[in-house]
């Protein structure tokens, strides 16, 4: 059963917290399709995913080299699909679905170009810029751990 669940951020530390919490819950095979303009902060989430799973060292947009792996509590697999221009040959996606299975967790920005087969299961955030500083996320997800560690995070607040 999908879950719905909007957040609001007003800042980027904010954000950042909110995926530190995703990271602290997440377990292996979670995939999270980040959605939004350019600058509204997907990076910045993956920067507090990273942090919540114990990764170590700087977590930049993958932008130019398409995916990047770091190492943590479980492997983060940060996948940036801009730059391919919705175009996803049969290698990439052959790539993408071995991701997924390795046990780790896939961060994956600008997920537009993924087939439902890729997307099915996914924690779907939207982050939407709301103002300068604020930010609304809207996330919709099967995972029942993701949410209720985002209720938490933002209940304790």
């Amino acid at each position: 059963m999908t879950m719905h669940l909007e957040i609001v951020s007003h800042s980027a530390e904010q954000t950042r917290r909110i995926g530190l919490a995703l990271g602290e819950a997440a377990e292996p095979g979670d995939t999270l399709l980040l959605d939004g303009e350019f600058g509204v902060g997907k990076t910045v989430l993956v920067q507090g995913l990273a942090a919540g799973l114990g990764v170590r060292g700087t977590v930049a947009s993958p932008s130019f080299v398409l995916m990047v792996q770091h190492q943590g509590r479980l492997t983060l697999f940060h996948v940036d699909l801009y730059r391919l221009d919705g175009r996803l040959d049969d290698e990439m996606l052959d790539s993408l679905d071995d991701w997924r299975a390795a046990g780790g967790v896939c961060a994956i920005e600008w997920p537009d170009a993924l087939p439902g087969d890729l997307r099915a299961g996914a924690t779907i955030i939207r982050i939407e810029a709301t103002s300068e500083d604020e930010r609304r996320l809207t996330i919709d997800s099967d995972a029942p751990h993701l949410i209720a560690a985002l209720r938490t995070a933002t209940e304790a607040r």
